[in-house]
């Protein structure tokens, strides 16, 4: 479950919150938060704690920066979990500690064993392929907003997140996309894409969230709005380009 963004503790994203709490099958699930992109800010372990309280949720936090820096500490919450969020911040970071300490491993056996997962900006851009990130401004690069990034690969498609509430995403995305061949996905915020295997579906929280598919082929990108549903479509299509 891939969240483009929103105020989870102002209830912004809580519907699609809801349902990835309700995909784990359990009446009182252990949720894992993973806020390795904000450098385990404390704050945020807070904020994912009573919002997903709220849910029927006990959470707890893998805090990779700290006590929980170690790969075989890392594997053991991860697979204790019954459904794991991650936050959002510098993805860049967050991919690289998470190969360092084979959190990456760790977490891909998590989803074989049908469990869900998702998470929001950050924690949404991870599970991707090529992502359009905004990893420049943690490192203070002057006049660059955002620039691809590898992720983990477990969903091959592209991703950008904040496309409408941040006003340089989409525009940066859509370059981007340029020099990325086949399909990616804008967010915007309140709005995601849950994978389910081989399908998908689009789900938003606030009116108007919507996402957006970018089909690049040749070094020319086709553009169209991808309006929320709630039926599953096939992957396939989607990454050929078709809604």
């Amino acid at each position: 479950m891939a969240i483009g963004g929103g105020d989870v503790l102002g209830g912004e994203t809580e519907s699609i919150d809801r349902t990835l709490v309700e995909l784990s099958g359990v009446d009182r699930p252990k949720l894992l938060f993973i806020p390795t992109a904000s450098q385990d800010a404390e704050g945020y372990v807070d904020t994912i704690t009573e919002a997903y309280g709220r849910l029927g949720c006990t959470v707890s936090a893998l805090r990779l920066w700290g006590e929980d820096g170690n790969a075989e500490i890392a594997a053991k919450k991860i697979d204790a979990a019954d459904v794991i969020y991650v936050g959002g911040g510098n993805t860049k970071a967050l991919i690289a500690l998470w190969k360092e300490l084979q959190v990456d491993k760790a977490l891909k056996s998590f989803l074989d064993s049908g469990r869900p997962a998702g998470g929001l900006s950050a924690g949404a851009l991870c599970w991707f392929s090529t992502v359009n990130s905004d990893w420049p401004q943690f490192e203070a690069i002057p006049g660059v907003n955002t620039a691809p990034l590898e992720c983990l690969g477990f969903v091959d498609l592209a991703l950008c997140p904040h496309t409408r509430d941040e006003g340089f995403r989409l525009s940066e995305f859509r370059e981007m996309m340029r020099d990325v061949p086949g399909a990616g996905v804008g967010l915007d915020d309140a709005c995601a894409i849950q994978i389910r295997g081989e399908e998908y579906r689009i789900l938003a929280s606030q009116p108007g969230a919507v996402a957006h598919l970018m089909f690049s082929e040749n070094g020319m990108v086709r553009e169209a709005e991808m309006p929320p549903h709630n039926d599953f479509r096939p992957l396939n299509r989607l990454r050929r380009g078709v809604i």
